[in-house]
């Protein structure tokens, strides 16, 4: 139940701090990888249908983004899910399938309304290797993380939530510090773990200029984005 599983090509999970970038656009990208990060931590309590839709906001960016993740098939203690992510004029979709540990089994990726999306797992990369399940990045060892915990209740859509925020704070060995406050609550799918414990799901998360912020939540998702039959 603890196995981390990152869904939309989003590397790093609720509570981790990213590693260190020379570039300063990727920079910018890996901060919004990180806030939108949404992951499948704990499986049992997952339920066919379930979906929650965020609104992403970057400072100095006009239109924001949107990203929404969804259990949208069960077979046996299997989950199929799709985490769509609208930007611009593309609406891309990461579709994996998950056993009931929340261990990787298929991914398939593909723009909203194709009949062709691509299979990313299990599957050979460019030199005929097997291609690794997707998994979080491990933290620079060197990197100091403190993670601090904290009751709160905050609104979003008309609605109160009871939260328990983490601070994540890291300190790098260059003496570069980096925030990563996330807002759980029980009432919110798709469950944050932190040292085996559960939190509930994001309801708000914030890290660098970025943004993240629940908009809708429902039970009634369909597919999206149908596989090829086999």
């Amino acid at each position: 139940m603890k196995r981390s599983v990152a869904l939309a090509l989003l590397a790093l999970g609720a509570c981790q701090a990213p590693q260190k970038r020379v570039d300063a656009e990727a920079v910018r990208a890996q901060e919004l990888g990180v806030v939108m990060s949404l992951s499948v931590q704990e499986a049992s309590q997952l339920k066919t249908g379930q979906w929650v839709l965020y609104t992403v906001r970057t400072e100095g960016m006009p239109t924001p983004m949107s990203t929404r993740i969804a259990v949208v098939a069960a077979e046996g203690d299997r989950f199929w899910i799709e985490n769509r992510t609208d930007q611009e004029n593309r609406r891309i979709i990461s579709k994996i399938q998950v056993d009931k540990t929340g261990k990787p089994l298929q991914l398939w990726v593909g723009e909203l309304g194709t009949t062709r999306p691509t299979k990313v797992y299990p599957g050979k990369d460019a030199d005929g290797k097997p291609i690794e399940p997707p998994k979080p990045h491990d933290p620079d060892p060197k990197t100091k993380v403190e993670i601090a915990k904290e009751r709160i209740t905050i609104s979003t859509t008309g609605k109160a939530y009871d939260c328990t925020r983490l601070t994540s704070k890291a300190t790098y060995p260059d003496g570069r510090e980096t925030m990563l406050v996330t807002w759980c609550s029980p009432e919110v799918p798709f469950s944050v773990m932190y040292e085996g414990k559960s939190y509930g799901g994001v309801v708000r998360r914030a890290y660098g200029r970025h943004t993240m912020e629940l908009t809708a939540r429902g039970t009634d998702a369909l597919p999206e984005m149908p596989l090829p039959e086999k």
